[in-house]
């Protein structure tokens, strides 16, 4: 088993016993704490009200002092079934919650009284900017690393813990803000710098409103698209060696100093392995897709390349056509080329997916006008009339990125894809300067096929396990800023073998619409297989009881008593726990590697490290993904088998994603939705077309 280790200090309390200061009153620099949190001392003095504030160490006149010792006092107790139980005695204590909102501030104003910027709010964690070591050559911005500190009580030890994350870099522009106001809207500012200090722009003190020539703002996106500049590529490097390099130095430069361990004392042996008692591992078989002719592996590239897709499109009369800008005909001209496979590095698409390749000049769209091709394209498709009994399947050649910074120009993108499902046609779309200028092109050509192959309803590959009596359904979202809506989430439907069924979409708030979805989903399924033994949702976020709740109605209303297990979902951003494998020069924990962190609750390790020694590394380097499991039927979550099982589908369905050979982290019954989600606000009323509800073409 690897030798692990967490991104975690743990410490001790530094005083057994500690006086905070309440009062009812809310005044400037004190924070509000919940009824629910604070000592009962407190609501007895002042009475009930919902929040309540302190000062925690600094005396005030008329505030109440209560003094209480660090650590609860436990007492002895006898169970219902004779067994004696050690509890801790009710308000012996602080809440953990105000504790830590205490050390969290401890920290807040030890790096702020040392000159560094400090984000303002410290109630969860506090982030840290340093300069960075590497500086702007241009001399456009200042660069700052950025470190979280996050205080947790016993999460994964038996010691109060001080978790360390790495958040990345961020630019701050050597420009003000009255300098940019004439390019930028003001709603583009969000963190701003002034007088050392980090603020949000619409919460500046009076001081820094009266001289916006001294307010420097953090790049951001929309900044970035105010000013017309480029995308940047994405870093695919190690992430865990850039992130544990950045806090192993964070840490021994300032952390490990007497001035710090004055406030925080952390423990002197660094950061802590993780307790080989939490490490479990996917079952062995979990790698195994299987490909045509019956036969299995493990790497999606191989098992196509040597036996071709698992299942054939359901279309036999395939038409493929080009739409392209007049300039753009040498790029039609090759991927033409690469499709019948007389293109070198790519043997075509009737050999790697077993689709023939048959392009239809008569209904190619060549049009002239470059910057505005919308207008000719809609005219060109509508004069079209597409053969029912024949599958057309457009090559979009676009002079547009969908990442260009100009948004109007990027959403001909999205209205293409529009009308074309309304036509009953799917689309490939193809970045013309990628086909010129990267003389590595022809590794993109597999990616490209199996998608095609997928939004022709064919199977480039399947899950190697048995088909179960059970309904998987997956909900994501993605939050916009384009639009006002802030998420969209949608509902797929999914056999335990990874094959599609349907999804649709909906607003966050539509909460009875989603659950309808779900149900109907159940219904479909139950209509074919009656003795459906339960229901599991992959979520991307928490469910709440409103959400469940009407999910179990449904349920009931279909005289369907089965359990319905709710795995939430969630990426792991940089501010979050992660483990390190020592054991191993590139850091990152063998695939299928889970981590139990508290009740039901994970760290699961998804990528392509198959072991100590097999990995490529043009895979990259994937972060973890954190699970949480429940059931409507609490108690059998306690049953180990069964919750391995749900991890181990979450891993499974991680390898399903059509739009690569290579594997992802996210499985797709969250990535899936994540995808329509981005591209619903730009479709007429926020409506699929009814040939894209059951159609995989958004990849």
């Amino acid at each position: 088993m690897s030798n692990l280790s967490f991104n975690i200090l743990t410490f001790n309390h530094p005083q057994e016993e500690q006086v905070f200061f309440f009062t009812d009153q809310e005044q400037e620099n004190l924070t509000r704490i919940h009824k629910t949190l604070v000592p009962k001392e407190v609501i007895e003095k002042y009475g009930e009200q919902e929040h309540y504030y302190t000062s925690f160490t600094e005396e005030r006149p008329d505030f109440l002092a209560v003094l209480k010792p660090t650590s609860p006092e436990y007492q002895t107790i006898v169970t219902e079934d004779g067994e004696e139980k050690s509890i801790p005695v009710d308000n012996s204590t602080f809440s953990s919650s105000v504790l830590k909102r205490h050390y969290n501030s401890l920290i807040h104003n030890h790096f702020k009284s040392k000159g560094f910027l400090v984000k303002p709010n410290f109630i969860s964690d506090t982030e840290v900017w340093l300069a960075s070591d590497k500086q702007d050559t241009t001399g456009v911005y200042k660069i700052f690393d950025r470190f979280s500190l996050k205080v947790q009580f016993k999460s994964v030890s038996g010691s109060l813990e001080l978790l360390v994350a790495f958040e990345g870099k961020s630019k701050i522009f050597k420009t003000s803000v009255s300098e940019f106001l004439e390019e930028v809207p003001i709603q583009a500012f969000n963190w701003v710098v002034y007088n050392k200090g980090l603020y949000r722009f619409d919460e500046l003190p009076d001081d820094g409103r009266r001289e916006y020539d001294k307010v420097y703002p953090v790049w951001n996106f929309d900044i970035r698209d105010a000013l017309l500049q480029e995308t940047e590529a994405p870093d695919k490097s190690n992430r865990y060696k850039k992130f544990k390099t950045a806090i192993d130095k964070f840490h021994r430069n300032y952390l490990n100093t007497d001035e710090f361990k004055s406030i925080i004392p952390i423990d002197a042996n660094g950061f802590i392995s993780v307790d080989k008692k939490r490490i479990g591992e996917v079952y062995k078989s979990s790698n195994q897709l299987v490909f045509g002719k019956k036969q299995t592996g493990k790497i999606p590239m191989y098992g196509i390349r040597d036996n071709g897709p698992f299942d054939l499109s359901t279309a036999v009369k395939i038409n493929f056509f080009f739409i392209l800008h007049e300039d753009d005909q040498e790029v039609g001209a090759k991927m033409h080329r690469y499709f019948n496979g007389t293109q070198s590095g790519f043997k075509g698409l009737e050999k790697f997916v077993h689709l023939p390749y048959q392009p239809n000049k008569e209904h190619a769209i060549i049009f002239k006008d470059r910057e505005n091709p919308w207008p000719e394209i809609y005219q060109a498709i509508i004069d079209q009339d597409f053969d029912t009994d024949i599958q057309y399947l457009a090559i979009y050649i676009t002079p547009i990125s969908k990442h260009v910074s100009d948004r109007s120009r990027r959403q001909v993108y999205f209205k293409l894809k529009e009308l074309l499902l309304q036509k009953g046609v799917s689309s490939q779309v193809i970045d013309p300067e990628k086909v010129l200028s990267n003389a590595k092109y022809h590794f993109s050509l597999p990616n490209i096929a199996i998608a095609i192959l997928a939004k022709l309803n064919g199977t480039p590959w399947k899950l190697s396990t048995k088909l179960k009596s059970e309904l998987i359904v997956g909900v994501g979202a993605f939050k916009h800023t384009d639009v006002d809506v802030q998420y969209i989430g949608s509902a797929f439907s999914f056999s335990n073998t990874g094959k599609f069924n349907r999804f649709e979409c909906f607003q966050k708030d539509q909460t009875d619409e989603l659950a309808g979805s779900i149900i109907r989903a159940v219904k479909d399924y139950v209509n074919i297989n009656s003795n459906i033994r339960r229901l599991v949702i992959h979520f991307f976020k928490s469910m709440s009881r409103e959400e469940i709740e009407p999910i179990e109605n449904g349920l009931k209303e279909l005289d369907l008593e089965i359990p319905v297990f709710i795995v939430s979902i969630n990426k792991t951003e940089s501010s979050d726990i992660v483990a390190f494998d020592q054991d191993w020069n590139e850091l990152m924990p063998i695939s299928g590697t889970f981590i139990k962190l508290g009740y039901n609750r994970f760290l699961l390790f998804n990528n392509t490290r198959y072991s100590k020694s097999e990995f490529n590394f043009n895979d990259g380097f994937s972060f973890p993904i954190k699970l949480k499991i429940e059931c409507t039927v609490p108690e059998l979550v306690n049953d180990y088998r069964t919750v391995k099982d749900l991890i181990d589908q979450v891993y499974q369905f991680s390898r399903m994603y059509w739009k690569s050979v290579r594997q992802q982290n996210l499985p797709v019954t969250i990535k899936y939705p994540e995808m329509v989600a981005e591209m619903l606000p730009y479709f007429e009323g926020n409506e699929i077309p009814e040939y894209g509800k059951d159609n995989l073409w958004f990849l």
